[in-house]
């Protein structure tokens, strides 16, 4: 399996604290997406780190103490691995279901179209359903899963996730977890693509932060 790597290089001529996301995957069903914080890393000035990851994604539930909205942070929840669907063979699927208010995901008859897997949702929530979410979970460094993304389900849904190769990274106080406004991440951030553009087909990208703020990314291909 091919593993990314991601390198970051301080260079902005003082010591931060960086925030890394996955850009939200394609949810089908119409809900607006939350992108979470993945995780984040203190790095001093000239300093660096890596990020690696793999095409390992994990079909994840949990809960919110509030509505969902920028500066939330998720509770912990359920997460299971989950084999996106090829052209042959369809992806995961999973059952989800709130016990004793606890969100619950177990695995069922794959039925998920290519490149994602499922989710599928009974009569659990209250309408609108503003506390329980589904989405993708990722594992950081330190092996544990956080969720990237999610959403607020509607009862009786079979919601398609469909994940993308795609990262930001930005100078951040956030928590891993914590909901994120995208359109401020996106614009103000690296975008470390390997789904599309000039990163499509390579595994290394390299971000460096400039003396301005800003961020410069180039890409290779590692053996």
């Amino acid at each position: 399996m091919t593993i990314y790597t991601i390198s970051v290089q301080n260079q902005r001529g003082a010591n931060t604290n960086y925030a890394i996301f996955m850009e939200p995957p394609q949810f089908s069903g119409g809900q607006q997406p939350w992108m979470n914080v993945w995780f984040t890393q203190f790095v001093p000035d000239q300093g660096s780190f890596e990020v690696q990851t793999e095409l390992d994604f994990y079909a994840w539930t949990g809960t919110t103490p509030e509505s969902p909205m920028p500066g939330v942070v998720v509770n912990p929840g359920m997460s299971m691995f989950a084999q996106p669907g090829t052209e042959t063979e369809p992806g995961s699927t999973f059952d989800m279901a709130v016990i004793q208010n606890f969100p619950t995901i177990k695995p069922t008859s794959s039925t998920a179209i290519p490149g994602a897997f499922e989710i599928d949702t009974g009569t659990d929530f209250m309408v609108p359903n503003n506390n329980y979410l589904v989405g993708l979970a990722k594992p950081n460094n330190r092996g544990q899963l956080f969720p990237v993304a999610s959403v607020a389900p509607f009862n009786n849904e079979k919601i398609q996730v469909t994940p993308k190769m795609k990262f930001f990274i930005t100078e951040s106080q956030q928590v891993p977890g914590e909901i994120v406004d995208y359109s401020a991440v996106s614009r103000d951030g690296a975008t470390i693509d390997f789904s599309s553009g000039e990163g499509k087909g390579k595994s290394f990208a390299l971000v460096v932060q400039g003396s301005d703020g800003g961020f410069t990314v180039t890409y290779d291909q590692l053996e």
